[in-house]
Order: C-alpha cells, then structure tokens, then sequence
C-alpha cells in the first residue's frame, strides 16, 4: 500500500534546501552545494508521480486535477515572493540593474524565465545580480509537467507507451547533459534549460513506477542503507574533487542516484531510524520551498545594498531574515491555499492570483520601457 505522506521526504528536502543555502550564502564552505537543486529534481519527480500523475494514468483524476493542485502549491509563495523581490528591487536596484533584471521579471508569470537566465545569466557567478535568478528551476519543472501532459494525451490508451516515451526522453536528456555540459558544448543549455535538467525528473518519476511493481516483495529492505544513501546525498557535495565538469557530473549522478534509491527505500520500508525523522530537520524541509524562494533574493538585494559580498556574519544575519520569512510564507500563504482552508475554487484562486501576475508584468514592463530609469 502507498502511504499518504512520507516524513523522511522531507529529511532530503531539508539537505537539498541547505546545501543550495549554504552555497549561495558561503560558496568557499560548499562549493559544490548547488547539487541540492539536482536532488530537488529527483524529489519532485517522484513526489509528483505519487500525488498526482498515477492517479491521472489510471484515469482516477484528471490533467486539470493535476494543474490545478501543482498550481496551489507553487504560485502563491512564488509570485508573492516575486512581486515583493520586485518592488524591493525597484526600489534598491540602480537603473543599469533594473534594465537587467527586467526581461526575466516579465517572464515570470509564464514560467520561461529560464530562457532570460540561459541567454545572459550565471548562476554561478557573485555578485549575485539578479535577484530573482533562483526562479530559473520552478520554470524547469512546469515545462516538464507540460511534457508529462503530452505525453499523457498521446498514450491514453496504452500506458506502456508513456512509459517507454518517458525512458527515451529520459536518455535522450543525459547525452544532451553529457554533450552540453560535461564535454562543455554549452555549460548554459545543460544548466537552465529542460533538456539537460528532464533526466533527473524522470528519474524521480521512473523509480516511483517501479517501486508500485515491487513493493510487495516479501523481504523489505534493510534500514542501515536508507541511511546509507542519506548519508551519501550530504556527504557527497562536500567531498573535495579534481576540478572540472567531469567530476561535477559524477557527483551529479552519485547525489541523484544515492537520492532515488532513498526515495524508493522509504516507500518500501515501513521502519527507519529515528535520525531521519528528526521534527527539527523535517520542519525545515516542509519551509524548503518558501526558504528556496526568499533566500536568494534577500542576499542579492543585501550584496546591491552594501555594493560588496557579504562577510560571514552578513550572511548568517540575512539567511536568519530568510527563515523568519519563509516560517511566515508557509503557515500564512502556502498551507492555507494549499489545504483549501481559504480559496477553495480553483477559478477563484486564478482570480486571487492574477492581479499578483498583472502587477509583476506592470513592473516589469515600466523598468523595460524605461531601461530602468522609472524613476
């Protein structure tokens, strides 16, 4: 039987949204900690797989389930985050900076701000310019449910065609990795568009399909290698290596591939060690998506502000700010939307929402008209 919730999800959650962190805040302490996006890839991809896109396989929801519940839980903190990080920015931002950060802010809304990223942006790069740069992976992530859905009109009728379609674009991704990013054809392409990122969230969707297969096998697996490959996931970022694309790519594929054999064995065992159940860890793993959104933006606006990289202290001080704030998003904007506690109607929800979007693309597009001079 599927279990509804799986604590331990959000152990990964919370080791994923701290290297990202950590990485942005202190890049010399991890170096590699952008590793935590590879992993949130796997995750969403098997998360998304047992909520929502089973259910539509089997004809028990529809693709408009789908969107709609995919929409509750991302939109709200995103474009709450994204208007406030806006008018912030128009605010604080010199007008050279505006000019930069307006075309990606005028995507927002239709999630292709990966395609501003991709033709100028460097995620890798300080001073941490633009501040909505973090964004570029939400964009990912609803062009491949747009994939999913075609993929889904396009097999109705014989479901071992999604499943082979979905391998072959699965392959077809890791040899554009292969060739864009670890052979350096296009470091960009394999980093902020969907062809080099499907792979790590077809994987997620792929070992959830086989965990239904074999989860009544009679001899469970052993709990000491849940740990394991948790352990593998935090440790292996850390781990010093030779420069170059080829080592970040083996660490790309021990992290996602140590993340889908946790995944699958938490969905097979019934029993784990307490130390992944830790309240502290999993609390901030169920903030993760607010604390992803907002820790980026506060250390790029404070970087403008001081006109420098933050000192250590600096930093601690505004990933602190980031925590309040996205404790603040979860329990005040993402629970109740999400749970129906408030906006219960899909069609209200669009109405709520859409004047957020409007408003973005108002901004966006006065600093674009005037090349950031608005004011």
């Amino acid at each position: 039987m599927i279990r509804r919730y799986l604590p331990e999800v959000d152990t990964l959650r919370a080791i994923a949204v701290m290297l990202v962190v950590l990485f942005h805040a202190y890049p010399a302490l991890v170096p590699t900690g952008f590793l935590g996006v590879d992993i949130f890839f796997v995750i969403s991809g098997y998360v998304i797989s047992r909520a929502y896109l089973f259910p539509v396989l089997e004809r028990r929801t529809t693709l408009a389930d789908f969107y709609s519940s995919r929409f509750r839980r991302l939109a709200p903190a995103l474009l709450l985050t994204v208007l406030l990080t806006a008018l912030a920015s128009f605010v604080l931002l010199k007008p050279v900076d505006l000019a930069i950060f307006a075309p990606s802010l005028v995507l927002q809304p239709f999630y292709l701000q990966n395609f501003s990223f991709w033709l100028g942006g460097d995620s890798l790069t300080p001073p941490l310019a633009n501040p909505i740069l973090n964004t570029w992976n939400l964009a990912v992530e609803e062009q491949f449910y747009l994939l999913l859905a075609g993929l889904c009109l396009a097999t109705t009728t014989r479901q071992r065609w999604f499943w082979l379609l979905l391998i072959a674009a699965a392959a077809l991704s890791f040899v554009f990795y292969i060739v864009c990013g670890t052979l350096g054809a296009s470091p960009h392409s394999a980093f902020f568009l969907l062809p080099g990122r499907l792979w790590q969230l077809a994987l997620g969707v792929l070992v959830f399909g086989l965990v239904r297969k074999v989860r009544e096998a009679p001899q469970p697996p052993r709990r000491l290698l849940s740990v394991a490959l948790v352990g593998t996931i935090l440790i292996a970022p850390l781990v010093p290596a030779p420069a170059g694309p080829l080592a970040v790519t083996l660490k790309t594929l021990v992290a996602c591939l140590a993340t889908a054999g946790a995944l699958a064995l938490f969905e097979l065992d019934r029993e784990h060690y307490a130390v992944l159940r830790v309240r502290a860890v999993r609390y901030l793993g169920r903030i993760s998506y607010a604390l992803y959104l907002w820790h980026w933006p506060l250390l790029s606006l404070a970087v403008a502000v001081q006109g420098r990289l933050l000192t250590p202290v600096e930093a601690t001080l505004t990933l602190l700010v980031a925590g309040l704030l996205a404790s603040l998003t979860y329990h005040l904007v993402e629970m109740p939307i999400r749970m129906r506690r408030v906006v219960r109607n899909r069609r209200v929800l669009l109405v709520v929402l859409l004047p957020a979007s409007t408003a973005i693309l108002a901004i966006a597009m006065a600093m674009l008209l005037t090349s950031g001079a608005v004011r």
